[in-house]
């Protein structure tokens, strides 16, 4: 008989008072350090040793890795090199590469968003559509993590990709060719509406956001402004530091948000200064359960200030801040939740959402087509929650 065969029998004729015996103690104790590297070294010589196939070791530790971390939480995960390398990317608001901002949605590789100024807006692809295929690359949300590899380094080699879509209501596939560009990634539009009324959106927040807001101040103090709608709707979030300069913005003192952790850097208090770009001018902030983190902070620290008036849908309630730790020689990262944040009053958030002072609902049909693909040259007097914000703002 095998080695494997005895192992086998051994484990099959166990006395079930031992199995009783060793699960007590397992609930009661819980393992060392040393004992869960000595757990994981045996599974994956096992692994090794009898699985059917041979396996990639480099894959096997990913997988712990990425299991380990997403048994905390929904936003804690291990990033591999070249994820790692596209976040940067974004948090910095520029990259070179072909405009495609994707999200995985019942398992399939969704378009968020073709980026503006990117070959994938120039060529036609549109938000909604479904990626199928990548060259002779399938797309599907079991490969996502080899398929960004291959785009990023299809990028890296200066190289054309063809892509190959499903589009909502269309009986075939659709085919695209797209090249790798330089993109700046613009996280805010602006316009003046009527009537002195201004408009200020912010999609998301990244290292040049603040600036972007400066430059669309400028343009907006040059009318006699009687009121500003800042819409934060469908904004994810971003950077912690990036929502604290908007917010400081439109505040010249108190708390902007707090933060609670187990160590001691977790724990911060962030203040406004002084300095207040947009003056006493009255504000709308339009939020919906799209709004989360960072577009929570500014939107709650408005509404908790008095500064401003909410309205819309309640937010999404996502009140953790989650740091990006390296791994010294790997190349990748933990994306870690070390701390919760609360709004000036002192309320936690997370996964409770924010309540508008003035709800104003939108239809769940239109939503999408009104609030994700809202142009700021289509007719705005056609999104309810906006006209909503604006006519409060006239009369008052």
């Amino acid at each position: 008989m095998s080695h494997l065969s005895t192992l086998l029998v051994g484990i099959l004729f166990l006395s079930p008072f031992a199995w009783a015996e060793q699960d007590l103690q397992t609930e009661l104790t819980a393992p060392t350090s040393e004992q869960t590297l000595q757990l994981l070294s045996s599974v994956q010589q096992l692994v090794d040793d009898y699985y059917v196939d041979e396996v990639d070791k480099q894959q096997l530790l990913d997988g712990a890795l990425k299991g380990m971390l997403e048994v905390l939480d929904p936003h804690s995960s291990y990033l591999r090199p070249q994820t790692l390398a596209l976040l940067r990317d974004n948090n910095r608001g520029h990259y070179y590469g072909y405009g495609l901002e994707v999200a995985v949605e019942e398992g399939q590789i969704r378009i968020i968003t073709p980026l503006d100024g990117s070959s994938a807006a120039a060529a036609g692809v549109l938000p909604g559509d479904v990626l199928l295929q990548v060259d002779e690359l399938t797309a599907s949300a079991d490969n996502l993590d080899p398929l960004i590899a291959y785009i990023k380094q299809a990028s890296l080699n200066d190289r054309s990709l063809k892509l190959v879509l499903q589009r909502p209501n269309a009986t075939e596939p659709i085919q695209f060719q797209v090249a790798p560009s330089a993109i700046d990634i613009a996280t805010s539009a602006s316009r003046l509406l009527a009537q002195e009324v201004g408009y200020l959106k912010i999609s998301s927040f990244n290292s040049r956001t603040a600036f972007e807001v400066r430059l669309a101040a400028r343009q907006l103090q040059q009318q006699q402004l009687k009121g500003l709608v800042l819409d934060l709707r469908n904004n994810p979030g971003g950077l912690l530091d990036s929502a604290v300069q908007i917010a400081d913005m439109f505040l010249s003192q108190g708390t902007i948000v707090t933060t609670h952790g187990r160590f001691f850097d977790a724990n911060s208090d962030y203040h406004a200064t002084e300095y207040n770009l947009f003056g006493d001018l009255p504000v709308v902030v339009l939020i919906n359960q799209g709004s989360a983190s960072a577009a929570e902070i500014v939107a709650g620290a408005l509404q908790d200030q008095g500064r401003a008036k909410l309205l819309g849908e309640r937010s999404y309630g996502k009140g953790t801040v989650q740091s990006l730790i390296p791994l010294m020689g790997h190349g990748g990262a933990v994306k870690l939740t070390t701390a919760r944040y609360a709004t000036p009053n002192g309320t936690f958030i997370d996964q409770q959402g924010i309540k508008p002072d003035l709800p104003v609902a939108l239809a769940a049909a239109t939503e999408d087509d009104i609030v994700t693909n809202l142009s700021l040259s289509n007719q705005w007097t056609d999104d309810p929650q906006l006209f909503a914000a604006y006519d409060y703002l006239l009369n008052q």
